[in-house]
């Protein structure tokens, strides 16, 4: 193991020497003056087609004169601005904070109000008795300390305060400036310097008088270069005109200058025919750039340079941005078109490409530019790669795999569908090993050339990826199956051991992709890569590296290059590592669409041309990615601005809060939806990717985007920080900027809200204790008052008790006194009753006996017998008893009816005991008769009515 290691290290080490030695030869190719265009069309900038103007402000933001208005651009965002008058903007200047802008009789600035919004000021109030007669402005110059409008029929002159016309001689046309000085040429005739606000014809310029001057451009020194439209370019050195001649003098002639510009070591000229034409100060022409390569249109109205040495393109049709000295050239244009492109190799300073229509063709001229594009006779149809081994060319194609020699296609393998060549050492016998749509097929070497050996047994097919691992292993990738590692027979012809390696690994479901780095077996999944373990025999994820890849560790290809490098390809994003010994380190970082690159999805190839150059397969071309112009690029490592800051609440109504003014910006809970918008003024014209998150809601990056706007909906309180970074030229990523914002608490969990629950919650425990307290008093009371009802109901029962005993003993005496009472009554009655009956019979016996009763006698016993019969003493005790058994009976029958006499309370007493009338007369000793008579005078003492009871009423007092 460790001789095979050592064997890899000395072998890549040979390599790295014989790729340096070959960069200083001629193999090495060398690219430069490539330019990469950026095309903007008018539903993307949504404005006219025609863009007659452009200028740039200090901050680098573009404005450009357009058919329907000024359109601004930041980098992100396009803004079209109109005039009052709606009338076409033909030309436009930038000073300090002000747009100025030219247009049919009308001329002012553009500005930024208190409230970010454009507003536009007219210059026409301060013409006074200056006259315009249809006057349309087609440049503006600031020169010095004036703002100059052209028009065909006058130039005024601006000082911040007055306007000024100056005079001129005749019609002129357009108002040019070089090296601090101010040219114009008259119609029909030369060129007239502007000096001191006056016209001074320039000795000479007759030359001119039947051709128009459309540029006027600084050269070396004092010389300035004038473009005319039909007569081609001159130089002018202060004293006299001569041709300007170089390689493209003719057909500049013919394309018709129409403008042109200095951009630091170029010299730039924009023509009505063909398109650009690019020169160095020799006149040495660096670039002719049309619509065949990618302008959208040949038609140049403006051109304007940037600070960072590119260019702004304004056409008939659209608007484009070239950036100078690309690491990027593409090559799928309509005359290049060479199809979907799966591989290439540079051979014998030929590019061979492998694509979907066959093997294509092209030779490489002195300037590094691939030209002359070919396809190989009979190798039409899907070419699946194209490698160089061993000094020869093989191919894979649909039908099998060829060698080529000498543009000739020779069969090696008429087995179909060659995926892969990989050369691989066995026993220590070298072979080739090939996936193809049914087997593996092994190679061996035959006389300086690789032929079919046989295929190997036991394996399924098609596939695709194929990699052998330094124990012998065979990694196969399925196409729908999956992984699958095999142990091979010791001939190399079967398969012993067959072993699916899948989701029981913990691997996604059909994961069928396999590469090697560093010479270890690596898996990517969607979120990671693995890497096999050969002590245990396990997939394990592969931390060490994926901590060191980052966000590159959920690549979904990984492309071997020479000296240890590997392209590692994931969404939008590309990235080359050297990955030795375990050890990771980014060198170049590439956003495809940054340049408009779509490579071939789940085919994702690059392939290393020489040490420098890199070819790009994509789904319509190529692509050369230069890694030493990619060094040469300056670095500007500007961070992304935050532009606006829009927050809105759940009903829709919105505030833009002033972020600027605050470390940290305080936003109402309601408004607790956010949209962020960026930009970035690195390049403002070449299209910029972003990534952002926002700290407290994302933790990781988002993938790389072209959108300049991010929205996070129904963000809960706290602190958030939101981040957005590019990415440079270079592809390193730019420091982040930051916006700062708290969304408040809702108002039930603010500081006030704390402090009142505070507040209620001392109370609430305050009450509580209170509570506690009181309810222990009250439930002490309760005892209290429960013993105490206890006591009393005890007392009180006991006090029944006493009370029925004392009414058992008052109703026991009632009842003795009441059981005197008729026994005394009974008695009494029995008395009366006899003595009556004794008094009839003595007063029957002295009726008969007569005188023989004697008198004295009769009286004596008479009268005692009446005596005992109405005896007071009997009453006495018959009162007495009556009034114990029916209480103060007397005394309130008396009060109720104060007319009653002794004898009436006597017959009522009687008459409570419910005694009849016969019963009562032997009481009184009247008759039965008397006692009714006596009862009927009662009955009008007590005013009874007629239907009431005498003796029921008696009963009932």
């Amino acid at each position: 193991m460790c001789k095979a290691i050592l064997k890899m290290y000395r072998d890549n080490i040979v390599k790295y020497v014989i790729l340096l030695l070959l960069f200083n030869c001629e193999y090495v190719v060398k690219s430069q003056n490539i330019v990469h265009i950026t095309n903007y069309n008018k539903n993307e900038y949504n404005g006219g087609n025609q863009n007659w103007d452009i200028t740039l402000d200090r901050k680098g933001n573009v404005y450009i004169a357009n058919n329907n208005g000024l359109l601004a651009f930041d980098g992100a965002k396009w803004e079209l601005l109109k005039l009052p008058v709606n009338t076409i903007i033909r030309s436009v200047a930038s000073d300090n904070n002000r747009i100025y802008t030219g247009s049919f009789e009308e001329f002012g600035y553009w500005e930024v109000d208190s409230t970010r919004e454009w507003k536009y000021i007219s210059l026409i109030p301060l013409l006074g008795n200056i006259k315009l007669h249809n006057d349309e402005f087609w440049k503006i110059v600031k020169h010095k300390d004036c703002i100059y409008f052209q028009s065909f029929g006058t130039i005024l002159a601006y000082n911040y305060k007055t306007i000024k016309q100056i005079k001129i001689p005749n019609s002129i046309l357009f108002l040019l400036k070089s090296n601090d000085r101010l040219f114009v040429q008259q119609v029909n005739s030369g060129l007239y310097e502007l000096i001191d606000q006056d016209l001074i014809f320039v000795p000479g310029s007759k030359i001119f008088q039947d051709t128009e001057i459309k540029s006027i451009t600084s050269l070396n020194g004092n010389e300035i270069l004038i473009g005319t439209s039909s007569k081609g370019i001159y130089k002018y050195d202060g004293n006299s005109f001569s041709e300007w001649k170089n390689e493209a003098s003719e057909d500049i002639k013919e394309s018709k200058i129409n403008n042109g510009i200095r951009l630091n070591e170029k010299i730039v000229f924009g023509t009505i025919l063909k398109g650009i034409y690019v020169f160095n100060l020799k006149g040495k022409l660096l670039n002719h750039i049309t619509s065949n390569t990618s302008l959208q249109n040949n038609t140049i109205l403006a051109l304007q340079g940037d600070e960072t040495g590119n260019l702004w393109v304004g056409m008939d049709k659209g608007i484009d941005y070239i950036s100078f000295n690309s690491p990027i050239d593409i090559y799928e244009n309509k005359e290049m078109n060479s199809g979907t492109v799966y591989g290439a190799c540079l051979f014998k300073k030929e590019l061979y490409l492998g694509t979907n229509q066959g093997v294509y063709i092209y030779s490489l001229n002195d300037d590094g530019k691939f030209e002359n594009k070919h396809l190989l006779k009979n190798s039409q149809g899907q070419v699946w790669f194209i490698k160089n081994i061993d000094n020869k060319l093989y191919c894979g194609l649909n039908d099998g795999t060829y060698l080529i020699e000498d543009h000739q296609l020779k069969l090696v393998s008429n087995i179909s569908g060659g995926y892969n060549l990989k050369k691989i050492t066995w026993q220590e016998k070298e072979y080739l090993i090939q996936s193809t749509y049914s087997s593996v097929v092994l190679y061996n070497h035959n006389k300086d050339v690789w032929t079919k050996n046989h295929t190997m047994k036991g394996l399924i097919a098609p596939c695709r990826y194929l990699e052998v691992d330094f124990m012998g292993n065979i990694w196969l990738g399925h196409s729908i199956k999956g992984l699958y590692m095999i142990q091979p027979s010791k001939n190399i012809d079967s398969a012993l051991i067959v072993k699916q390696i899948g989701s029981n690994e913990g691997l996604l479901e059909n994961t069928n992709k396999v590469f090697k780095i560093d010479n270890r077996i690596v898996i990517p999944d969607e979120n990671q890569l693995y890497r096999w373990d050969d002590l245990t025999n396990k997939l394990i994820p592969y931390n060490e590296l994926n901590k060191q890849l980052e966000e590159f560790k959920s690549s979904n290809s990984i492309v071997a290059n020479p000296n240890n490098r590997y392209w590692f390809i994931k969404k939008n994003e590309i990235g080359m590592f050297e990955v030795l010994f375990g050890k990771a380190k980014l060198l170049y970082r590439l956003i495809p669409q940054m340049y408009g690159l779509n490579l071939v999805e789940n085919y994702e190839n690059i392939v290393s041309l020489n040490d420098s150059l890199n070819l790009i397969c994509l789904d319509n071309g190529f692509a050369i990615l230069n890694i030493y112009l990619m060094n040469q690029l300056k670095e500007v490592n500007k961070p992304p601005t935050i532009k606006d800051v829009l927050f809105w609440t759940r009903k829709g109504k919105t505030n833009k809060f002033d972020y600027r003014n605050e470390s940290k910006t305080l936003i109402p809970n309601k408004y607790n939806n956010v949209s962020i918008s960026f930009t970035s003024k690195e390049s403002v014209g070449q299209r910029k990717f972003y990534q952002y998150k926002l700290v407290g809601i994302d933790n990781t990056w988002s993938d790389w985007s072209y959108s300049s706007e991010v929205s996070y909906t129904r963000l809960p309180f706290g602190n958030y920080t939101f981040l957005v970074q590019t990415v440079n030229s270079k592809g390193i990523k730019t420091q982040p900027a930051k916006f700062v914002f708290r969304i408040k608490p809702p108002w039930f969990l603010s500081l006030y809200a704390y402090l009142l629950y505070i507040s209620i919650l001392v109370a609430s425990a305050f009450y509580l204790r209170y509570y506690i307290k009181r309810r222990f008093i009250r439930q002490q009371i309760i005892l209290l008052e429960k013993e105490q009802e206890k006591i009393r109901v005890q007392k009180e029962k006991a006090n029944q008790e006493i009370i029925r005993l004392a009414n058992e003993k008052l109703q026991a005496e009632i009842s003795h006194s009441n059981s005197q009472l008729a026994n005394n009554t009974i008695s009494l009655i029995k008395k009366n009753e006899l003595l009556i009956e004794i008094k009839e019979q003595l007063e029957k016996l002295k009726k008969d006996l007569g005188y023989r009763i004697p008198n004295k006698y009769y009286d004596n016993i008479y009268l005692l017998i009446e005596q005992n019969i109405t005896s007071e003493h009997d009453w006495v005790m018959f009162e007495k008893l009556f009034d114990q058994a029916h209480e103060n009976f007397f005394k309130r029958l008396k009060t109720e009816y104060p007319d009653l006499t002794p004898s009436d309370l006597r017959l009522c007493a009687y008459l409570r005991l419910n005694l009849s009338s016969k019963e009562i007369a032997p009481l009184i000793n009247i008759t039965t008769r008397g006692v009714e008579e006596r009862r009927y005078r009662l009955r009008k003492r007590l005013n009874l009515l007629s239907d009431q009871n005498l003796t029921d009423f008696i009963l009932g007092f």
